[in-house]
Order: C-alpha cells, then structure tokens, then sequence
C-alpha cells in the first residue's frame, strides 16, 4: 500500500545550523524589543509567560527534574531556570548545532545534555522526570502522508500490514482514534508515540504546544483571523524540509487512556492580548504600513493556530 513517511531526522542532524528563517512563537518575544510584546497584556518572554501559566495547575516550584524535547536555542529553559533555579534540566534534542546553542545559552546553569531521537530515547532516562515540555517541535516527528483508510477495515488483519502501516492500525485500534472522513490521510505518527511514551512511563505532568490542524477562533476575533480546519494533519514547507499540523485530539485520546486530566487551549490562553484601540484599528484596515505590522499580523495567527495541551496525571 503507497504511502510516504514524512521525516526531519537528516536536516536536523546534519543540515539545520539556525532557527533564524523560522519564526516560532517564543522566539518572536525573545527578544526585548519584539513588537509582538506590545500587543500583550503582560509584555514579558514567553518562558515567563509559561512558567507562571503552568504553576496555576501543579506546583511548579516544588519540581526539581524537568525534560524538553528539541529545546531549540535554550531560551525557554533559560527561562524556565531564571524563575526557579532550582531546576534540574534534562534537554534532549536531535540536532548537534542545537544542543551547542542550547549549550551556549544554559552554561550558568546545572543541566544535562542528550543528543539523541527522542522516540528512540531510553526509558530508563525518563525516570524521576517531573515534567517533560515538547514545545512547537511535535510538528517535526515523523508524519505518514497519504495513508490509505482501507488499513482501518476491521476485516483487514493487522498482521496483514508492514512497518508503519501496522504501528498505524494499532494506536487506531488501542486509542480508539476514529475513522477518517477521506479515503486517504495524514497521521501525526511520531506525535502519538511520543506522548504515548511520556505518559506510559507516568511522567506527572506534560506540556505540548504545536501548530494544530484542529484550531479555531473565538467568535469576538474571527472578524480579524480566518483560520482554515482540517480532519487531517496539514504540510508546512520550511527551508530544507516539511513539517506537520498536529491533530491534538489524537493526543489527547491517547493522554485519557492513560488516565491523565487535559487541558487544552490556544497559546492566547496565556498569552493575553492586550485590545487597544491601536491593535484593533490595525486589524480593522489590514493595512501594513512598516515591518513591524505584518510581524504582529502574523504572531497574532499563531496565537489561535498554535494549541496546547496541559497533562496532569490523575
């Protein structure tokens, strides 16, 4: 049966050098004087943003072994670790140049480094985690594209199937995932099994953010933001490789099975805009008149198209 197995390992062992052309949410407020600050509530980093909205469900302070998967440049952890230095990180990441910049950027603190596939990552260094953050990278895990749904067929043996097409069937068929709407389809494979992994080993809290394919937007800012749904995780073509729209309902079937409490929002969840007569002027004309515009335009999207899901072991 045809099918294509979207992977990122290749460009991220040997090819990525910089995030500088992708501009993910938390490296757009990076930066101190990042008009995206200006149309918050709170003009703040986005690991600060974070770790306070994270507190406000299990007592953050109190966690000492925390784990980020493809932690990028270090800022988050950086973070993280400036509002609590008691932390002690464990960053595991696919990609050498990363882990030297995230090296770079934790030299101040106690932390750990594994270059290494996540979903190949002994269990046993999953032990003692408290909290494991996967944070706009779910999107670079292996995706099947062009999955016949004839695989589903209960008549079809499982047995019958090779490879991915057979670890496909069986999350359907143990996570009761539902049938697709078109006779083919994407599937986050990667994404389930990580999250499958972390809460198999009882990890009591989890964070995942990424680009969903499921978003929407509230009715009092549709008006501005028109967000296109999909059943079935979508393309992203970046420099050098493609990533994919994550199906967060998926993961979180797979959260409950495990009996974990879920809670899921968009990033606006904590990431509070501030409704000024500016901002919503500049909504209203659409019109870009410096740079800054379209960067606000765009960090505005992401705000609704960006989900995440919070999961708390019951």
């Amino acid at each position: 049966m045809p099918f294509t197995l979207n992977l990122t390992a290749d460009y991220h062992r040997g090819k990525l050098n910089t995030l500088g052309w992708e501009m993910t949410v938390s490296n757009a407020l990076y930066p101190q004087d990042s008009p995206c600050r200006s149309v918050l509530k709170d003009p703040s980093s986005y690991g600060r943003h974070l770790y306070d909205y994270l507190a406000g469900f299990f007592p953050l302070s109190e966690i000492s072994r925390i784990l980020e998967v493809g932690g990028g440049y270090g800022y988050l952890m950086r973070e993280f670790l400036e509002c609590n230095p008691h932390l002690r990180p464990l960053m595991v990441d696919i990609s050498p140049a990363l882990l030297e910049k995230q090296k770079e950027a934790l030299k101040d603190f106690d932390v750990m480094f594994r270059e290494a596939d996540f979903l190949e990552l002994d269990d046993a260094q999953l032990e003692g985690i408290e909290l494991a953050m996967l944070n706009e990278i779910l999107g670079d895990f292996p995706t099947a594209v062009d999955v016949p749904a004839e695989i589903l067929d209960p008549s079809l043996s499982p047995d019958a199937l090779d490879g991915p097409l057979q670890r496909i069937r069986r999350l359907y068929d143990f996570y009761s995932l539902g049938r697709p709407r078109t006779s083919t389809f994407s599937f986050n494979l990667g994404a389930v099994e990580s999250v499958e992994k972390l809460c198999r080993a009882g990890v009591p809290a989890i964070f995942l953010g990424e680009h969903s394919c499921e978003a929407s937007v509230p009715e009092h800012f549709a008006r501005y933001i028109f967000i296109e749904t999909s059943d079935s995780p979508q393309r992203i073509a970046l420099k050098g490789h493609d990533e994919y729209t994550i199906k967060m309902s998926h993961l979180q079937q797979v959260a409950e099975a495990f009996h974990y409490r879920v809670l899921r929002g968009p990033f606006a969840d904590f990431l509070e805009i501030r409704y000024s007569d500016a901002l919503l002027a500049l909504l209203e004309s659409r019109k870009i008149a410096e740079e800054s515009h379209e960067i606000i335009f765009h960090f505005l999207e992401d705000l609704f198209l960006y989900e995440y899901l919070i999961l708390i072991k019951v």
